[in-house]
């Protein structure tokens, strides 16, 4: 999505928004709010195209979604972030109307999904501040749980603005990715059975594996098994699932070298490429690094896609990745069946 079409897809939007709020407004009324229908930040459709960034609180942490000239990134990182999902953020929030007050008791904001950060996780709202190039203030709000008793296809949701007490049922949807890795597209290549040549473990003072296909199509096999052992294809072919995809859980821009003896895993590619995993810090943390090289001129092209995605960052890894990176050859080898 081009950065400059916000406004015009929020200002859309609006108008089948108003004509559904001229309608309540006109029609019976008796409801807890006499805010019914109003919207709840009225100018944010017309300064939809001046929104230059999205800071997020919620219960594990902070963070900032900016808009440059060549799209939209996590500031901290510098990664890129989804168009849609920063337009879905300004546009559910320009299009929310008020239809019922709630709760003003802060001992009770948790049953909305409004608490602060310290309570129980499932139950702190997400604090949404959208701000323009001036860092300027245009809407901020903490969102809460859904409801969707409320009419219309968007339903419902539990919000509260700032320095107020009073906590309100309102008409639509401020969908704010969750969690913060949803703002990304996490899957950076697929390197699935026909493709994947090799799996190379090595450092981090834990065993040597090497895994390699013969041909195209073959499973995995130990290539270095203990004497008397043999290929556990169930753990290696777990093991290949981790390049197909090759995905993350977290980025962060690149930080410190690894240890001189860090866990590498090497991918070879049938593709004419290699991708190597470095870890970075500690291996139980599970950030690692990636580099890539072209094997073959065939894979000139894609190694050097993939550099733009990886260069400059690391990358956390999900926690059955990362126990999978400490594997010995126990893990994935096996004594071989009786033979009947």
């Amino acid at each position: 999505m081009n950065v400059k079409q916000i406004g015009i897809l929020v200002i859309a939007a609006a108008v089948s928004v108003g004509a559904a709020g001229y309608t309540l407004r006109t029609g019976q009324q008796g409801f807890a709010s006499d805010k019914r229908g109003q919207v709840v930040f009225p100018g944010l459709v017309q300064h939809a195209n001046d929104v230059a960034s999205l800071s997020i609180r919620d219960a594990d942490r902070s963070y900032t979604i900016e808009k440059r000239a060549d799209g939209f990134y996590d500031k901290d990182s510098g990664y890129p972030a989804k168009a849609d999902a920063f337009r879905d953020v300004v546009s559910g929030a320009a299009l929310l109307t008020y239809e019922e007050t709630k709760t003003a008791d802060p001992t009770r904001y948790a049953d909305l999904g409004l608490a602060d950060p310290g309570a129980a996780p499932d139950t702190v709202g997400r604090e949404v501040t959208i701000r323009d190039a001036k860092n300027d203030v245009l809407a901020s709000l903490t969102v809460g749980n859904r409801d969707t008793t409320v009419g219309g296809a968007a339903g419902g949701s539990y919000i509260r603005l700032p320095n107020q007490k009073q906590t309100w049922l309102v008409r639509g949807e401020v969908r704010v990715p969750v969690p913060q890795a949803a703002w990304f597209e996490i899957n950076l290549v697929n390197i699935g059975r026909d493709a994947l040549a090799g799996l190379h473990l090595s450092g981090g003072g834990l065993d040597e594996i090497i895994a390699v296909s013969e041909k195209k199509g073959d499973d995995l096999k130990i290539a270095n098994p203990p004497e008397g052992r043999e290929t556990d294809g169930g753990k290696v072919m777990r093991l290949s699932f981790m390049v197909d995809p090759i995905s993350f859980q977290d980025v962060r821009k690149s930080t410190g070298e690894p240890k001189p003896d860090a866990r590498r895993m090497v991918v070879t590619s049938r593709n004419g490429y290699r991708i190597t995993y470095t870890s970075i810090g500690e291996l139980a943390d599970g950030w690692v690094r990636f580099t890539v090289d072209a094997t073959e001129d065939a894979g000139k092209a894609e190694a050097d896609e993939l550099r733009k995605k990886m260069t400059g960052y690391d990358f956390k890894l999900a926690q059955h990745e990362i126990d999978m990176l400490k594997w010995g050859l126990m893990e994935v080898t096996a004594e071989p069946k009786a033979k009947s």
